[in-house]
């Protein structure tokens, strides 16, 4: 009983694992080779059509109504005054240049996400097997045919204004859409995943912008009009803005999932019919691309990590799913892969143009950052926000965060499974009959759940507060004190970065075996998941602690493996071993861990070191040539620290004193305690926002972007002069 309940854990959070596609992946590199420059490329002479208007019609009235939003009634705060939110030049040159590669790139053998800029460019021949396969999976309804959709849709819609498709073709892809299954509650019965964070986003804008397609017709699926559609999807598009606005992003920072958000989001900004939903999409795509710059080193993402994989550490940083769009809209970086989904789509898009404001904070805190910021709630405090865990609704927002199974939750999740039949549905469909029929005649589904807290509760992707320090030569991140003793099924939960290859990370490795050679299931891997470490930093230091979590009930299909670190040598200029320490330098930035533990490395690659137990405590350090003098002085200086570990850390950085810490208590430094959470939405130089608050704004250089979900307005003002 207890494999098949673990099972079960395991199962309701393994939704969308497989979801990146082959022609969304990156140009790759083995960590430590050099960049390859982009090719240079002319602008494109025709651009999308960008209007200075905050959002701006993208068909004639007659097809969608007048989309112009109200002005906003509310007076800007004294002493500022509005001015309009207008595209940078420079934006407007990264998006004609990427969509001129994304059109060159898409052609033969290019992917269904770039046929859009083909539509765009007016182009005389598309990848008709990209579009055909994009089709066939939503007939077939397979899993990420969600993602498949957003592109047929913002092709469509583009193609109202360029009539640039074949007739053939768009027959074929207005065929697919009008026949799609647009949510788990309609007939049929499908192995698509619905639930997590991205695949909701992508799933309700899809149904809504469906709807506005084709508004008079039967879609055959549900018996209903496009305009009824649209209207089922309608509440649940705004409050899954809503809870963005409040809540952050589940998936934290993720390097993979945030590349499905900025496609959902834009295709809103540019299609939606109704004003409120352009305006508030064009918010939480601000405040995405905010956490984006808030928590990328160099162009990537280099943070704490809800949901990510392993292929995104192997091949280098720059493998991060979300940096493509982020040049585009950011200037974040190099250009890369246009045909990416997140970056095709912001190469076509009609509506949306970054705040000049974000492009200037990108800029001005490239070098040096300190930044906290807190996502998502705890699931025991779902009442306190409104949230309960019976209601449809309410399960949806819970699977968003991965948290079906917490033991608050797992009741209701199984009621929800009955009432929609998922049972036959995505991944439950592939478990024997018998294992089914025992799962679903489960008599105390929240007593397992208890018992097994640290993995049913662990991969529920609760609250972060995610801190950031960055220099010009280095940045640590992590999320402090997070479930310390918990499982994490596709976490990250540090990360020390020199650049985009020499980068080091510690894991707690789990292998969960619970179906044995009939079921074959095992979850967690060497790098990603595993047991959660407690995760302190204070500026440049971390201190991290592992200790595997009493679970008898699961010790039969759980092995914990000693924890590890992930240290490639070979993208270091230098590398040193002394008194415990590892040491390495890239350019100017120095990194040094230190394992209580004796550590080997890896007889099979360059980039493993392993200590002697699950159990272990790491430290880790940065620096540089302007902070600490030479390298040769940062290695003695720390090698030579004084360093007591004995249930509780007591070690004196020679960079920013005394630090106290132990697996429970505050982290004190130079006996000041370190803040470890929970922060606020955010809190950094340029925004300092209260969590749980509909307002966000950001403000730089006498320049403020303000954001008020409240009032609907998203407006830019400038301090007056005095």
């Amino acid at each position: 009983m207890s494999r098949y309940l673990l099972l079960l854990c395991l199962v309701l959070v393994a939704c969308g694992d497989s979801a990146e596609d082959p022609a969304d992946m990156q140009d790759v590199h083995t960590p430590g080779a050099p960049e390859v420059d982009a090719p240079e490329v002319d602008i494109a002479p025709s651009p999308p059509d960008i209007s200075g208007e905050e959002v701006a019609p993208v068909a004639d009235a007659e097809e969608l109504g007048d989309l112009e939003p109200p002005l906003p009634d509310v007076p800007p705060e004294e002493p500022y005054d509005e001015v309009p939110l207008l595209p940078s030049e420079a934006f407007l040159a990264r998006q004609a240049d990427s969509l001129e590669r994304c059109h060159d790139a898409s052609g033969p053998g290019g992917g269904v996400y770039g046929q859009a800029c083909r539509v765009v460019r007016g182009a005389e021949t598309y990848n008709e097997e990209a579009i055909e396969e994009a089709c066939t999976r939503l007939d077939e309804r397979r899993d990420t045919a969600d993602f498949r959709l957003a592109a047929l849709v913002r092709m469509l819609f583009l193609d109202r204004t360029h009539n640039a498709l074949p007739q053939h073709l768009l027959e074929r892809i207005e065929g697919c859409v009008l026949n799609f299954k647009y949510w788990l509650d309609e007939p049929g019965h499908d192995k698509m995943c619905y639930w997590t964070e991205n695949h909701q986003a992508l799933f309700f804008s899809g149904e809504l912008l469906a709807g506005h397609l084709f508004p008079d017709e039967v879609f055959p699926n549900a018996s209903m009009t496009g305009r009824e559609h649209a209207d089922k999807a309608h509440p649940r598009v705004l409050r899954w803005l809503d809870e963005r606005i409040r809540f952050g992003f589940s998936e934290w920072h993720s390097n993979i999932y945030f590349n499905e958000d900025i496609p959902a989001l834009l295709n809103l900004i540019d299609f939606a019919e109704d004003p409120e939903i352009r305006t508030k999409a064009a918010m939480v795509l601000d405040i995405l691309l905010f956490d984006i710059l808030n928590n990328s080193y160099r162009g990537a993402l280099a943070t704490v990590f809800g949901r990510t994989s392993a292929s995104k550490f192997f091949s280098g940083l720059t493998s991060d799913s979300s940096s493509p769009a982020a040049w585009v809209l950011l200037g974040l970086g190099e250009p890369r892969s246009p045909t990416n989904f997140g970056a095709a789509f912001a190469a076509t898009s009609v509506n949306y143009h970054p705040p000049v404001l974000l492009e200037e904070i990108a800029e001005a805190s490239r070098d040096n950052h300190e930044h906290r910021q807190r996502d998502g709630i705890d699931v025991a405090d779902g009442p306190k926000y409104g949230i309960g865990y019976e209601d449809d609704d309410d399960i949806v927002f819970w699977a968003g965060m991965a948290g079906l199974v917490a033991p608050e939750v797992i009741e209701g999740t199984m009621a929800f499974l009955d009432r929609h039949d998922l049972w036959d549905g995505f991944l439950f469909g592939d478990l024997p009959e018998d294992i089914r029929d025992l799962l679903q005649g489960l008599p105390r589904p929240r007593a397992f759940a208890d018992l097994v807290r640290p993995i049913s509760q662990g991969i529920a992707l609760e609250s972060m507060s995610t801190y950031v320090y960055r220099t010009p030569h280095y940045q640590l991140a992590g999320g402090q004190d997070h479930k310390p003793g918990f499982f994490g099924a596709q976490t990250l939960m540090w990360m020390a970065a020199l650049d985009h290859d020499a980068f080091v990370f510690t894991k707690g490795p789990v292998d969960l075996d619970v179906g044995g050679a009939e079921l074959g299931v095992s979850f967690g891997g060497d790098w990603i998941g595993g047991w959660k470490p407690r995760v302190t930093m204070h500026r440049n230091v971390g201190v991290i602690q592992y200790r595997k979590p009493d679970v008898p009930v699961a010790d039969p299909f759980v092995t914990s493996k000693p924890s590890h670190a992930f240290f490639p040598r070979a993208a270091m200029d230098e590398v040193r071993e002394e008194n415990g320490w590892v040491f390495g330098r890239k350019d100017e930035g120095y990194v040094a861990l230190y394992s209580a533990l004796p550590t080997h490395w890896a007889e099979d690659n360059d980039y493993q070191l392993i200590s002697d137990s699950t159990d272990n405590t790491w430290i880790v350090e940065l620096g540089s040539l302007d902070e600490r003098g030479d390298f040769d002085t940062f290695v003695t200086e720390i090698a030579s620290a004084p360093l007591a570990i004995d249930g509780s850390v007591a070690y004196t950085s020679p960079s920013v004193g005394q630090i106290e810490v132990a697996w429970e208590g505050p982290m004190v430094v130079d006996g000041v305690e370190v803040a470890l959470g929970p922060f606020e939405r955010f809190d950094n130089a340029y925004c300092r926002q209260e969590f749980d608050t509909r307002r966000t704004i950001i403000e730089h250089d006498g320049v403020r972007l303000d954001l008020d979900m409240e009032a609907g307005t998203r407006r830019m003002l400038v301090r007056r002069e005095q």
